[in-house]
């Protein structure tokens, strides 16, 4: 990646609003996106297939864990820049990158280095829980609370008898964002706002850093 693109990173839990943020970089911003989530959740419904929820958080963490320690955990942020480097050969003109669902410190880092930002979106647990359930995707299945929360908690810190290196840690990337979002309101007018003029006052940020 050229040292002068810029690049934003979002990370946050499931149903935080990360891919709603991530839309607004792209679709008013003129950023180029792509979603680690989906990278890794498309190779989760073939890994899992014979599962009731091939795409659960807890399926999606093994199946996460695994693609790092199959293609070094780096894997997600190599195909994103691939994916923008033949973007921009083919002739697309972005302002930058924004990759989202970011769970690994080699993420974190490399994003840090480059001189990007890195945005966590906030929501309670409860609010999450809620959208969740109220929107479930193909291949999720219905959860209590505790069975939400838990399966969450594999993210936030490296798990035994997996290399920390190629595991999330959702605590690293909470640690080092340099910005904060915080999306507990469910009326979507009112977060599109906010989160609009989050994109627009970054965006002169890093225009006025240029």
């Amino acid at each position: 990646m050229k040292k002068e693109a810029k690049i934003i990173g979002i990370g946050g839990l499931p149903r935080s609003g990360k891919d709603t943020l991530a839309e607004l970089f792209v679709q008013e911003a003129g950023y180029y996106g792509v979603s680690f989530g989906d990278i890794v959740r498309d190779v989760s419904r073939v890994r899992h297939k014979d599962s009731l929820d091939p795409i659960s958080v807890s399926n999606m963490t093994e199946t996460s864990n695994w693609l790092r320690g199959e293609q070094g955990p780096d894997f997600a942020l190599k195909q994103a820049l691939a994916l923008y480097q033949n973007a921009i050969e083919s002739g697309g003109v972005y302002e930058g990158l924004v990759v989202w669902s970011i769970r690994a410190p080699v993420e974190v880092d490399f994003i840090l280095k480059h001189h990007g930002e890195l945005i966590w979106v906030e929501a309670s647990d409860l609010v999450r829980y809620n959208r969740a359930m109220r929107y479930l995707r193909e291949g999720e299945s219905k959860l209590t609370i505790a069975e939400f929360k838990a399966q969450e908690a594999l993210q936030w810190e490296p798990q035994p008898g997996i290399p920390a290196s190629v595991q999330m840690d959702i605590s690293y990337v909470k640690a080092k964002a340099t910005m904060r979002f915080v999306n507990n309101d469910d009326n979507i007018k009112h977060f599109r706002t906010s989160a609009q003029k989050l994109v627009d006052d970054l965006s002169r940020k890093t225009a006025s850093e240029q």
